[in-house]
């Protein structure tokens, strides 16, 4: 209603200015005429020269005022039209925030709006609630009003990061035993691009970190009962495998011997499937890290008799993001071209990164393996020893979204092909080899 107002002022003061310069403008214009009138035709009566006069100035009035008119109307329509635009975008933006407010106040969640001064803009009742305050008592004030120095120093980092970079960021903090995830969202002004506030959302997990307390409590006491029976069955078969040993040397009764033979040997499977199961349970406890390829594969090689392998130039300093068991990948593939090839196998490695993963080639002059082989190679217990190396390593690089297939061909040698996912890997800062 006072946008109408104002317009209408405006378009009458023009308007009047604008009839106030024809109405001078027709008086000079009259006199002038009437003047040259009488000197080029001095003979001419005044009725008539008043009649000429007037019958020319009313055209020349209605020429000079139509202009005028027209445009106060056209400024008029523009006005009305600006008026019901602006109209209908208050309403819009009225709407627009009553639904912002309806679920802001609806969410069980802290939500607030801070400028880049840390300046309260926006605070909904949960978080009010949650800090026992008032909305009188916010009125007005900063994060540094209600929290400590080292607080707001945080805080202000993380709102500037936001606002550099214009992305959510996340964290955790603590607060009177109680553990949060707050996120940070920029508020990003359309019209240039720039982050003009940022929105914070703090949500209450501290029923989630009591139950992965207890989830890592329980899972702690599994693998110390898990590694203490393994440890003693391992001790008992260790006696057991002794005993056998003197049966054997004690028998002379070639049936005898074969018995004791095959008992040894089960025994050693046994082990092979302890250790399994040790390495299996390490799957995934620890942390993923970023780890350098060419050191991993130098420590499996120690733990190995000598043999050639080639790490080429394509993976010096690469680093792979895996789990902590990445090294026993590495062993279990050297030690099956060890066992299954010539002892003078060569064995060569190459990355070859694209823009979408690293292909990590692990390749053999062995003699290679059947296509019918192939689609069982990682299947749990299939395989000439324990059916396990391969099955383990599979599991180790799925952690990382890190896969593996093989793809040589048969009589020439094993090709096998790990494929790192982009954000899984990196060129790294150059370790040198141990």
């Amino acid at each position: 209603m006072n946008l109408k107002k104002i317009n209408l002022k405006k378009t009458i003061s023009a308007l009047s200015t604008d009839l106030g310069i024809v109405f001078f403008s027709m008086i000079i214009l009259m006199s002038v005429f009437e003047l040259t009138k009488q000197l080029l035709n001095p003979s001419i009566s005044i009725w008539e020269s008043h009649e000429i006069t007037i019958v020319f100035t009313s055209v020349i009035s209605i020429v000079i005022v139509f202009f005028p008119l027209r445009r106060s109307y056209r400024e008029q329509q523009k006005a009305r039209e600006a008026l019901a635009h602006q109209r209908d975008a208050e309403e819009k933006f009225r709407r627009s925030e009553m639904q912002y407010r309806s679920f802001v106040e609806s969410v069980e969640d802290s939500i607030y709006t801070v400028d880049k001064d840390l300046r309260y803009l926006l605070i909904n009742a949960r978080h009010l609630v949650r800090r026992g305050l008032s909305p009188e008592q916010y009125a007005g004030k900063s994060y540094a009003d209600f929290h400590s120095r080292k607080e707001t120093e945080l805080f202000m980092a993380r709102v500037q990061q936001v606002i550099s970079s214009k992305r959510m960021i996340q964290d955790e903090y603590e607060r009177d035993g109680r553990f949060f995830l707050r996120k940070l969202n920029p508020v990003i002004d359309t019209m240039d691009n720039t982050v003009v506030a940022v929105t914070v959302i703090s949500t209450d997990i501290t029923d989630r970190k009591n139950v992965e307390r207890k989830l890592e409590e329980s899972n702690r006491k599994l693998n110390l009962v898990n590694d203490i029976t393994r440890h003693d069955i391992l001790n008992q078969m260790t006696v057991l495998n002794s005993y056998i040993s003197l049966g054997e040397a004690q028998s002379s009764d070639p049936a005898v011997t074969k018995y004791f033979v095959r008992s040894e040997q089960v025994i050693e499977t046994i082990h092979k499937q302890i250790l399994f199961a040790r390495d299996y349970q390490k799957i995934g406890i620890a942390s993923p890290q970023w780890q350098n390829a060419e050191v991993t594969i130098r420590h499996a090689q120690k733990l190995l008799p000598p043999m050639a392998v080639d790490t080429t130039e394509t993976c010096a300093g690469m680093e792979i993001f895996a789990d902590p068991l990445l090294e026993k990948v590495f062993y279990n593939l050297l030690e099956n071209s060890l066992r299954y090839a010539e002892p003078d196998t060569l064995i060569k490695i190459t990355c070859q990164p694209d823009q979408d993963h690293l292909m990590f080639l692990y390749e053999d002059t062995g003699p290679g393996i059947s296509y019918e082989e192939k689609m069982k190679l990682f299947i749990r217990g299939y395989g000439k020893n324990t059916g396990l190396g391969l099955f383990l390593i599979r599991e180790i690089l799925a952690i990382t979204g890190i896969s593996i297939m093989e793809n040589g061909i048969p009589g020439k040698g094993c090709r096998f092909e790990i494929l790192i996912p982009k954000s899984g890997y990196r060129p790294g800062s150059g370790i040198p080899i141990e």
